[in-house]
């Protein structure tokens, strides 16, 4: 393909929520920290870039965030997903995207308490969404 998206992920989960009725990425049980990461491929450079990227945390858990070229190495993450200076992807045609998430404490059921996307199993609502300028 000469663009797209392609998503890795380690010990990350969908968890359906059918008495709640929501859907959500989260953590593998017994997992203290895992990470999603997805690496976009452009065939043009990009000129500006915005996205959106909704996350729920429960307890002292923390999601955090790194957007960058894929030429760049420094991974600097950041807990508010506004903090991160997308200006940093113009003139880049690949770039990735990740969120780590991690709990403080300890419990049997923290792996929920980091959760990615969360909406309703039927809702149409787009809790990730990129945009892209060329």
């Amino acid at each position: 393909l000469s663009s797209g998206i392609n998503a890795e992920y380690g010990d990350v989960v969908r968890k359906a929520e059918y008495d709640w009725n929501m859907v959500y990425l989260a953590r593998q049980k017994n997992e203290s920290i895992s990470t999603i990461e997805w690496r976009v491929k452009c065939a043009r450079p990009i000129v500006s870039a915005s996205l959106s990227m909704l996350h729920i945390t429960f307890n002292m858990s923390v999601v955090e965030w790194c957007c960058l070229p894929t030429s760049t190495s420094d991974l600097t993450y950041h807990e508010e997903f506004s903090d991160i200076d997308l200006t940093l992807l113009q003139g880049c045609t690949e770039f990735r995207l990740i969120a780590r998430m991690k709990s403080v404490l300890p419990a049997d059921n923290a792996w929920q308490h980091t959760q990615l996307f969360r909406t309703k199993l039927d809702g149409n609502e787009s809790p990730f969404e990129i945009c892209l300028d060329f």
